[in-house]
């Protein structure tokens, strides 16, 4: 059933107030990763997992918009075991800041619209870190582009 949710292409657009504050630990151990770190800047939150086929095909899209765009934040947010989500990083590397979600993983996503816990899974916040659009299933590089443009 995962696997199925992990293939689904849902979106959706919204506005409403991120359920804030969100610090998570970064999953490298070290510290922790802040929303607030991030005032005034747009931010796109990213969950996935090691075993989520579509979010290796994300990956690429990814690290090319935190190095386009420095003034959009990314997180990738995984929803994994900690040493899983480390050797998926080792073998696909993200060049953005990474977070780990320790379980119930889904009541994060859920706070966030997700409420069946499908990956991947992407919000994205305006400068303000409201909920400006999110989408379920693999995002393509349209997709994003359009939603940085209309929630920056």
């Amino acid at each position: 059933m995962k696997r199925l949710l992990c293939i689904l292409g849902l979106a959706g657009s919204v506005s409403s107030a991120a359920p804030l504050p969100l610090d998570l630990p970064r999953l490298n151990g070290e510290g922790q990763v802040s929303l607030n770190s991030f005032k005034h800047r747009p931010v796109i939150l990213n969950f996935w997992a090691s075993n989520c086929v579509p979010c290796v095909a994300e990956l690429p899209l990814l690290n090319a918009q935190a190095a386009r765009q420095r003034h959009t934040a990314v997180i990738g947010i995984a929803i994994d075991e900690r040493q899983a989500a480390l050797s998926f990083l080792q073998q696909h590397p993200a060049s953005y800041e990474q977070a780990h979600a320790a379980p119930p993983a889904n009541l994060l996503m859920g706070r966030f619209g997700n409420q069946i816990s499908g990956l991947p899974y992407t919000v994205i916040l305006n400068s303000e870190h409201e909920v400006c659009t999110r989408r379920l299933g693999r995002i393509d590089a349209s997709w994003l582009a359009k939603a940085v443009a209309a929630c920056t």
